[in-house]
C-alpha cells in the first residue's frame, strides 16, 4: 500500500496544466509576449464575432499592433490606436458625407488627409488617424448605407485594442517589480566594482568615469522600471511600494559618493607625486564597503525573486564599515576621509530604508578636517 508521504506528494504535485503554465512563467520574456499576442489575436476575433461585426480581421489587425512586451507600451499604443481611430473616423464621417454631395471621391480624401497630416506631425500619436481614414473611406462600402461599413470597421479597431489592453493587464503580467530591483542589484554590483578598483590602487580618473557610465546606463534601465511599475499600478506606488519608490534617489546619490571618493583620492595621491599609491588600509575600507553593497544586493534580490527581504541585512557590515573609518581618521587625507563618509552615511540611509528598526550600535566619530572647513558659521 502506499504510504501517507507518496499519497501526500502525489496530491501536492501540480497538473500539467499547472506544470505548463508555470514553465511559461518562468520562460523569456520572447515566450510570454507570444503568448499574449495569440490571446489577444484569438480574444478579438471572439468579441468581434460575438458584437455582429461584419469585418472581424480589423480587430484581429488591430490587436497585433497594440499588445506589446510591457504593459506601459501597450498603453502608449492602445492610447494612440483608440485616440487615433476616433479622430480618423470623424474625418472619415465627413469625407463620406462629402462624397454624398457629389464631390470627387480622391480629391475629398486629399483635402481631408491634410489636416490629419499636419496633426501627426505635431502630435505623433494621432499618426493612426490618417491610417483610419484610408480604411474608413477608401474601402469598399455597401450602396445602401454607406455609413454602415466604416462604422463596423471603426468598431473592430477600438475592439481590438480594448482586448490587447485588457489581455496586457491579465496574461503574464510584465514584471516592472522585478526588473526595478534586479536593476537595483545591478547596480549595486557596478558601484561595488568601481569602489574596489579605486580603493585597491590607483587608477586613471578616466577609467573610473568609464566604470561610472556602465554605472548610469543601468539607472537608466532602473528608471524606465519604475516608469513602467507606476503605470502597471492603477493605485498609488508611494502608498503600496514605499522602497521601490527610493531607491532611485538612494542609489543617484551612492553613484554620486563613490565617484566623489574616486576624485578625492585622485586629487590626494596627484598632490602627494606621480608615485604615490593608496594607504593599505584603504583595502580593507574597500572590503567592507564591498560588504555592506553585498547586503544590500542581497536584499534586492530577495525583493525580485519573493517581494519581501530579511530584516537585519547590511546592519553587521556598516557597522564594521563605520568602525574602520574611525580608526583611519584623516591618515588617508581629509578629502578622502569626507568623501568615504559621505558614502558611510548614505550606505546607512538605505540600510535603515531596508530595516527602520534596526538598532545600530555606530562609534561616535569626530569630523574630518574637511568638514570643518566647509561646515557653516555659527548664528551669532
Amino acid at each position: 500500500m502506499p504510504t501517507t508521504q507518496a499519497v501526500q506528494a502525489t496530491t501536492d504535485r501540480p497538473g500539467p496544466i499547472r506544470r505548463s503554465l508555470q514553465a511559461l512563467r518562468n520562460s523569456g520574456p520572447e515566450m510570454r509576449q507570444t503568448v499574449r499576442m495569440l490571446v489577444s489575436v484569438f480574444l478579438s476575433d471572439v468579441v468581434a464575432h460575438l458584437a455582429g461585426l461584419n469585418e472581424p480581421y480589423w480587430a484581429l489587425i488591430t490587436a497585433v499592433i497594440v499588445t506589446q512586451a510591457k504593459v506601459s507600451a501597450t498603453l502608449e499604443a492602445g492610447r494612440d490606436q483608440i485616440v487615433g481611430t476616433l479622430v480618423g473616423a470623424l474625418f472619415g464621417a465627413g469625407a463620406i458625407a462629402l462624397a454624398l454631395l457629389g464631390l470627387p471621391r480622391m480629391p475629398v480624401f486629399a483635402l481631408l488627409l491634410v489636416p490629419l497630416a499636419i496633426m501627426a506631425a505635431f502630435k505623433p500619436n494621432l499618426r493612426l488617424a490618417s491610417v483610419t481614414l484610408v480604411v474608413v473611406f477608401l474601402f469598399p462600402t455597401t450602396a445602401n448605407d454607406p455609413f454602415s461599413r466604416p462604422i463596423d470597421r471603426t468598431l473592430a479597431i477600438l475592439v481590438g485594442a480594448a482586448v490587447s489592453l485588457l489581455v496586457s493587464f491579465l496574461v503574464f503580467h510584465s514584471r516592472s517589480r522585478t526588473q526595478v530591483f534586479r536593476s537595483a542589484a545591478a547596480m549595486l554590483d557596478t558601484m561595488r566594482a568601481t569602489q574596489a578598483a579605486v580603493l585597491h590602487a590607483r587608477i586613471p580618473i578616466a577609467e573610473v568615469e568609464h566604470l561610472n557610465d556602465a554605472t548610469s546606463e543601468v539607472l537608466k534601465t532602473l528608471v524606465t522600471a519604475i516608469v513602467d511599475a507606476r503605470r502597471e499600478r492603477l493605485g498609488a506606488l508611494d502608498q503600496h511600494e514605499p522602497l521601490m519608490v527610493r531607491l532611485v534617489p538612494m542609489l543617484r546619490r551612492l553613484q554620486s559618493d563613490v565617484l566623489f571618493v574616486a576624485r578625492g583620492l585622485d586629487e590626494t595621491l596627484t598632490d602627494a607625486g606621480p608615485d604615490a599609491q593608496p594607504l593599505p588600509e584603504l583595502a580593507a575600507i574597500s572590503d567592507a564597503i564591498g560588504a555592506v553593497m553585498d547586503a544590500l544586493r542581497q536584499a534586492m534580490d530577495q525583493e525580485a525573486e519573493t517581494k519581501r527581504h530579511a530584516s537585519g541585512l547590511g546592519c553587521a557590515q556598516i557597522v564594521a564599515l563605520s568602525s574602520l573609518l574611525e580608526a583611519l581618521g584623516d591618515r588617508a587625507g581629509p578629502l578622502p576621509r569626507f568623501t568615504l563618509e559621505m558614502l558611510l552615511r548614505d550606505l546607512l540611509d538605505m540600510v535603515q530604508a531596508l530595516d527602520p528598526d534596526a538598532k545600530l550600535d555606530l562609534p561616535a566619530r569626530a569630523p574630518s578636517r574637511r568638514a570643518n572647513a566647509i561646515a557653516p558659521e555659527p548664528a551669532p
